[in-house]
């Protein structure tokens, strides 16, 4: 009931409705993961530094099924990394007071073994090879890893990941050093300068071939691209769904900003999507690489994940949109840049079919009721989401929504962000107050369906609109909606239930049709008033 009451006193924009927040800051792990030659068991030393908030307890998720061996931190006076009093929550997780307070940086390591049960998926290919590869979203990083699993707890990262030397490795940033060890085996070193959240902190493992693509976005800096599959798939991979994986990492650099890591590696791997968007490291569905069902589109959409959802991420489960919308947008973006405007228009087209057909536009986008985060993946945040940027889009005109888009990724690049604070930077950016479009795009079930009649006399056209859809929807304004009439465009504003308005027409119109450039997420009739 509490809560409640406090969502409903929140700026609607800016609503934290996730259950689970962070209680203190992680600044960065460095994280040592042993693969056993066979089998599912993982040997895990996780070094983690924290800047706490307040004096309370350090409270980490860790799933159950691990065996702690122990967990040292440097709570103690004397500032030494040593052996700490902690305890086990019954349904897993690390609880270890530390006698600091708020602004203090704790030390901690914890180390522990046992067989991941999920988040860390180890398993056969489909060519008989052992594979070991992360697969975190939403909140299933804690199933392998020690951490505050949330969106928000955004940190650096090394990976050390010991494996058999038949396997080869791929995890977040940049390959440091190979260290060759007894009995066969390896230690592969990564570092990540950049805070990404921890469902993005990945490693993965196997017979993998690594096929250099040449390097993209050089006018800023070269990112170095690569394509790793299993050996069968590479030749497949790099001639089809990724052959112009370089020139979506040029045009994204230019629209939005540099491109935000040093490196970008394409991913065959075990998930349970079609694509995830690892920061450095997307990995895609092995599946669709066997079968030749990836497509250029997811690896645009993913790619665009680098900077929406990586480089900045939504600090709410419930802001997804900042996410998956922008990628989906950004996508669609790239095929206009691509393959032209009519090839853009139909991946619009389609989008917009998926939000009319879909259950979820009964509920809004920021859907502070929602607790199952996977429902989340739902027509609202994807196609629903790339609407609401691309009607923005038209009311703002193409410069200002450039511009205020660059803004907002400058201003919360290896941050977090909310709705409202999008909100606020494309406001800024058009020079006007645009709050009242997000609530609208945001807070509002559904969209507009309008029903609108026409009647011509004396050189005057008269539009009759009636907005007919749910009530539960409410209302929808749509400024500057373009009237065609015999191909001359003329702004009309729509609001309320009804609205009439009257048009200067010289001759009775042959054809009446609404926004023929397709800026509004609407369905509309047309028609002439019966006896005109």
């Amino acid at each position: 009931m509490l809560l409640s009451l406090l969502l409903l006193l929140q700026d609607p924009l800016a609503v934290r409705a996730d259950t689970l927040r962070p209680r203190h800051e992680a600044l960065h792990h460095d994280i040592t993961v042993s693969i056993a030659d066979t089998g599912s068991h993982i040997l895990v030393q996780a070094r983690s530094t924290w800047l706490l908030r307040s004096d309370q307890p350090l409270e980490l998720e860790l799933d159950s099924t691990y065996r702690v061996i122990w967990v040292q931190s440097d709570s103690q006076e004397g500032g030494d990394v040593k052996r700490s009093a902690y305890a086990l929550e019954p349904g897993g997780g690390v609880y270890l007071p530390h006698g600091k307070h708020a602004g203090d940086t704790l030390h901690t390591v914890i180390r522990y073994h046992g067989y991941p049960r999920d988040g860390l998926v180890i398993r056969t290919d489909s060519a008989g090879h052992r594979t070991v590869f992360a697969d975190n979203w939403p909140d299933r990083v804690h199933l392998w890893l020690p951490l505050q699993d949330a969106p928000s707890d955004k940190a650096t990262v090394d990976f050390h990941v010991e494996v058999p030397a038949s396997m080869r490795v791929v995890a977040n940033g940049t390959l440091v050093k190979i260290d060759t060890l007894a009995y066969g085996r390896r230690v592969w070193s990564f570092h990540l300068a950049e805070r990404i959240p921890p469902y993005g902190m990945v490693i993965g493992a196997g017979d993998l071939a690594f096929t250099p693509l040449p390097d993209a976005a050089c006018e800023v800096k070269c990112v170095p691209i690569t394509v790793v599959t299993y050996p069968q798939d590479s030749a497949w991979a790099v001639n089809g769904p990724f052959h112009r994986a370089g020139d979506m990492v040029d045009f994204f650099s230019r629209y939005v900003g540099p491109f935000p890591y040093e490196r970008l590696d394409h991913v065959e791997s075990t998930t349970i999507f079609g694509g995830m968007e690892n920061p450095t490291a997307i990995f895609y569905d092995d599946g669709a690489y066997a079968s030749h069902r990836l497509s250029e589109s997811t690896v645009a959409h993913e790619t665009a994940h680098q900077w929406f959802g990586d480089a900045v991420t939504e600090d709410d489960w419930h802001h997804l949109w900042l996410s998956e919308g922008f990628a989906t947008y950004f996508s669609a973006l790239w095929v206009r840049h691509a393959d032209g405007d009519s090839a853009f228009r139909a991946t619009m087209a389609r989008a917009a079919r998926a939000v009319f057909g879909s259950k979820a536009t009964a509920r809004p986008i920021l859907d502070s009721a929602a607790t199952d985060l996977m429902g989340l993946l739902n027509s609202n945040n994807y196609p629903k989401g790339a609407w609401v940027l691309h009607s923005l889009r038209g009311l703002m005109g193409d410069s200002a929504f450039a511009a205020g888009i660059r803004d907002y990724y400058r201003s919360f690049r290896d941050s977090t962000a909310l709705s409202s604070d999008f909100a606020a930077v494309m406001s800024r950016a058009a020079g006007q107050d645009l709050s009242w479009y997000f609530r609208q795009a945001l807070t509002q079930p559904g969209y507009p369906r309008l029903d609108v009649h026409w009647s011509w006399a004396r050189g005057r056209l008269t539009l009759r609109v009636r907005q007919t859809q749910p009530e539960a929807w409410g209302l929808y304004r749509l400024p500057g909606l373009i009237v065609s009439v015999d191909g001359r465009e003329l702004p009309v504003t729509v609001e309320g239930r009804e609205t009439t308005v009257t048009l200067d027409v010289p001759k009775r119109p042959g054809t009446v049709t609404l926004d023929p450039d397709g800026w509004w997420l609407m369905q509309a009739t047309v028609a002439p008033t019966a006896g005109t």
